[in-house]
């Protein structure tokens, strides 16, 4: 259970419309007679007092803590001034998370984890209403590197909770690749949240092991309890009798039909198509001129895909059979590409170690892996389950070299949310 989360301020709690870039880029005209002085900061993800010492060594200003001091104590000033000109926002959801964690039977302590220099946290907090909501945190005054940052607020929580906190009992919230490296520093859960201005893809290419387009997407049970996973095995033979297929789209994955367009000349050779529901991907796979074997659990699955296939696919380059991908088979092996469509993330995670030796098992050294995962999807219970791209760099990189990795199009509701892998089977 989470006891601490940490929320990063800006582009995370609230937006202030450029107000901190301008403060900086007014300190550094008013002070040092440099207008353009912070044009090449790059300001994402980093703390206010790293950013003072990169505007003064690239400056040719002593980075001495009197010069960082004169420099933080004009910026805080020009801040405030800015904030009370700037139309600035809440970020969407935020006013209900916090509502909704303080309003658990067992609270978790609400802290801050920021780049801002304490004062100027101060200062856009109150400009927002938040200034009361916070117990504690650490600042960018606390320490210039980020992850360090993590580890004072950490343990300021521990001192104050009087106990030591695990990792797995701390949550971080922020909206940028650092929010998510200094979660992991210190081996607390991060939610990343695309309010500021990076994308969900890049987000979840960094594994946070949850990422939401707004906080609007996340309750304050969900954060703190995690995820409810039926890890039974679905009964896929009766969804599809009763027609709940909400996953089936009627044609084959775009990603798939980019990847054959891109590589017309990939060499022609058997395929392998488990989980393949109605075949469509397959019917993609067989009208490309391979050579294609398409197998699922679900026998009505089966039936469905070879009605529709027949008028489909080109005679003779195409198979549907019934049968458990996760079951050695002396028959499913040797094959020159494996496709998978979001069959990893379907299966119970318990299973996951199998499935990564039946993949091993069917391609044969030298061919071909090619997987779309559907990284997180927005119901946490599954599945699909979420997955990151840190657990399934971990799982597969024994027996595949990684050739490529993108986000690929991908269906409506899914977007971002996908990433294709392209691996290449090592010799055993």
């Amino acid at each position: 259970m989470i006891r601490l989360v940490l929320f990063d301020i800006d582009g995370t709690l609230i937006r202030t419309g450029g107000a901190g870039q301008r403060a900086f880029a007014r300190t550094s005209a008013v002070i040092h007679g440099r207008p353009n002085g912070t044009d090449s900061l790059r300001f994402h993800g980093r703390t206010d007092s790293s950013l003072v010492r990169e505007f003064l060594r690239t400056n040719g200003i002593p980075d001495a803590p009197w010069n960082v001091r004169h420099f933080v104590d004009a910026y805080t000033f020009l801040l405030d001034a800015e904030l009370r000109r700037s139309i600035g926002e809440l970020c969407p959801g935020v006013w209900q998370l916090i509502h909704g964690l303080r309003a658990l039977p067992n609270p978790p302590v609400l802290g801050l984890l920021t780049g801002n220099v304490r004062v100027g946290a101060a200062l856009k907090l109150a400009a927002h209403g938040l200034a009361e909501e916070f117990e504690l945190g650490a600042f960018g005054d606390d320490h210039e590197e980020r992850n360090q940052l993590a580890v004072i607020a950490r343990d300021r929580a521990n001192r104050k909770l009087g106990r030591r906190l695990e990792g797995h009992e701390i949550l971080v919230i922020g909206d940028t690749v650092a929010d998510i490296e200094c979660a992991h520093h210190i081996g607390a859960q991060c939610l990343a949240v695309s309010t500021g201005g990076i994308s969900l893809a890049e987000l979840l290419a960094h594994s946070p092991e949850l990422a939401v387009e707004s906080l609007e997407e996340v309750t304050a049970e969900r954060l703190v309890n995690g995820p409810v996973r039926r890890e039974e095995s679905t009964d896929w033979e009766s969804l599809y009798q009763m027609g709940d297929t909400r996953w089936d789209k009627g044609r084959p994955a775009p990603g798939l039909v980019e990847f054959l367009a891109r590589e017309p000349r990939i060499p022609r050779g058997r395929v392998l198509v488990p989980g393949c529901g109605r075949g469509h991907d397959a019917v993609a796979w067989a009208s490309a001129g391979h050579e294609v074997l398409a197998l699922d659990l679900a026998p009505s699955a089966v039936a469905e895909a070879r009605r529709i296939a027949s008028a489909d696919a080109p005679e003779g380059t195409l198979e549907f059979a019934h049968g458990d991908f996760l079951e050695p088979d002396s028959e499913i092996q040797g094959f020159d590409w494996l496709f998978e469509h979001t069959l990893f993330c379907a299966l119970p995670p318990e299973t996951r170690d199998a499935y990564v030796e039946a993949v091993a098992r069917s391609v044969r050294p030298g061919g071909f892996f090619l997987a779309l995962h559907y990284l997180q999807p927005r119901d946490p219970s599954g599945p699909p389950f979420g997955v990151t791209v840190k657990e399934i760099l971990r799982r597969f990189e024994t027996h595949f070299e990684l050739r490529e990795h993108w986000v690929p199009s991908s269906f409506e509701g899914r977007q971002q949310r996908e990433r294709m892998f392209l691996w290449h089977r090592r010799a055993r």
